[in-house]
């Protein structure tokens, strides 16, 4: 079908539509809105109702493109996105000690996102919607990947749509060649496909509001069968990839049970080491390879002479360990480093925390100097906590030779369901094993492929050791190679999306 057929489809359809009163469509348009919100959030993984990822953003999109006015149309997707976020991130950070702008997150960017899309309905319309399946979803990911350079303030790839699918690791594997991104972009198509074919049945049902061109169900069925065909693809080429190598590595989480479920420190320094100490000696019997302590758990450099007991404790285990410690800079807040100790007891370096949580009191001098160490079985290096949230820090190790990930953590109990899943993905992405120890909440081990091999959650805080056989990874694939080029690619092309806007909505002023 030719563009002008398509445009004679869009623009001859003309369906009396119900007299609503602007209160009502303001009201019945917010409410889409909030649900589209809802059903985002309940993707996610406190609830675990993935499939509801593909058709969240539907009500929402409905409100913006139909229901509500256009001068407040924007406020469809920025509601939609504000609810997602706020939802999915404030009750997690509820109890947690942190800088102010984090416990409104939803709100100021719910309210960033209504700006940007105030223009959007307008530019559709004008364009007779054949842009629709990707400016958005575009734009989207653009801005993602733009505020993952931002630190801490924007929260690196948290509130990612594509999370929800963490225990789907067959649904996964093209990750390796697009990164995270791809799979959220695919997510955003797939939503903004049905979003066109429930506005086609809007328009043969109601009519077009405002004076809006009427999209056609053919043209709708025509975007639709696409983006269904391009998620076959992707489903099929991951079927592909996924593969299942035989275990090579014994590893150990720690989790000491630092905290409970207030975040109180429910026990003292010492007795957090002799814990630590205990647990790694009570895995010998397992023959570990690597064992791996929490984030910030030592109160001291263990390079120094008052390391010798986590010396010792590498000796009798004939393991590598990977140790979080901290220590406080005056003026500054803490160093949050990990250090890694041979199987004879050798201190082989320590790594400091690359994406530093200012917000709680972190200080790297070392940040972005990643280190990985040479074994019998490869090479392994360490991320700390909120590192994982970052494309780039999992794949700088990789990009060292690293096929195992050792990665310290210290969370709070509101994201015990949620931030080990995140690890899913750098495992995916750069073929690596990741073990992640806790303090008391959620240890992990994952293989390359993205499987969970085991995990144990504790919203209430709890001690444990987690012990796990593991493939090793390659460490090697095209998105180790050439990194977040997928955003950067959408950004280009979200910039001539703009450029285009602006010339065709000063045209039709004119």
């Amino acid at each position: 079908m030719t563009a002008i057929n398509e445009q004679r489809l869009l623009t001859n359809l003309h369906v009396e539509r119900p007299a609503w009163s602007t209160r009502t469509r303001l009201a019945f348009g917010l409410g889409l809105s909030v649900l589209s919100g809802l059903l985002a959030v309940w993707s996610l993984e406190d609830f675990h109702i993935s499939a509801l990822v593909w058709v969240a953003l539907v009500p929402g999109l409905l409100a913006q493109h139909r229901v509500l006015p256009r001068r407040w149309s924007g406020l469809g997707l920025g509601i939609t996105v504000g609810v997602l976020f706020q939802g999915y991130l404030g009750p997690g950070l509820s109890n947690a000690d942190l800088a102010w702008y984090l416990y409104v997150y939803g709100l100021w960017i719910g309210l960033f996102v209504a700006v940007l899309a105030a223009r959007s309905r307008s530019f559709h319309e004008v364009t007779g919607y054949r842009w629709f399946l990707i400016a958005t979803p575009l734009a989207w990911i653009g801005i993602d990947f733009l505020r993952s350079q931002m630190t801490e303030v924007f929260g690196g790839t948290w509130g990612f749509l594509a999370y929800a699918l963490y225990e789907r690791p067959a649904m996964l594997q093209p990750v390796s060649v697009f990164g995270v991104y791809g799979l959220q972009l695919l997510i955003l198509v797939v939503n903004f496909a049905l979003a066109l074919a429930v506005i086609a049945w809007w328009d043969r049902r109601y009519g077009p509001t405002d004076g809006s061109p009427a999209v056609v169900l053919p043209f709708a069925v025509n975007r639709l069968v696409a983006a269904g065909v391009v998620l076959a693809l992707w489903l099929g080429v991951s079927a592909t990839m996924m593969q299942s190598p035989e275990p090579t590595i014994t590893v150990a989480a720690i989790q000491p049970g630092s905290h409970d479920a207030d975040r109180q420190d429910s026990i003292p320094a010492e007795e957090e080491l002799a814990r630590d100490l205990e647990q790694t000696l009570a895995t010998k019997p397992f023959e570990p390879d690597l064992v791996v302590w929490r984030e910030a758990g030592i109160r001291f450099d263990p390079r120094k002479p008052e390391g010798e007991r986590i010396r010792q404790a590498a000796r009798d285990v004939g393991a590598y360990l990977a140790v979080g410690w901290q220590e406080p800079v005056p003026g500054k807040g803490r160093f949050n480093e990990v250090a890694a100790f041979s199987p004879d007891g050798e201190a082989l370096g320590s790594y400091g925390k690359s994406h530093p949580g200012e917000f709680a009191g972190d200080f790297s001098a070392r940040q972005g100097e990643y280190l990985v160490y040479d074994t019998p079985w490869g090479r392994f290096g360490s991320i700390i906590c909120f590192d994982l949230d970052f494309t780039d820090s999992a794949r700088n190790v990789a990009r060292l030779g690293a096929n195992v990930l050792a990665v310290s953590s210290n969370d709070v109990t509101g994201i015990t369901e949620k931030h080990y899943t995140h690890l899913v993905f750098r495992a995916i992405e750069t073929r690596q094993a990741v073990v992640k120890a806790d303090s008391a909440y959620d240890s992990a081990v994952i293989d390359p492929y993205g499987r969970i091999v085991a995990r144990h959650l504790s919203k209430q805080g709890s001690r444990m050791t987690l012990v796990a056989d593991v493939p090793v990874g390659t460490g090697d694939t095209l998105y180790v190679r050439f990194g977040d080029w997928l955003p950067v690619l959408a950004l280009i092309l979200t910039g001539v999306l703009m450029a285009l806007s602006t010339a065709v909505l000063r045209r039709r002023r004119d």
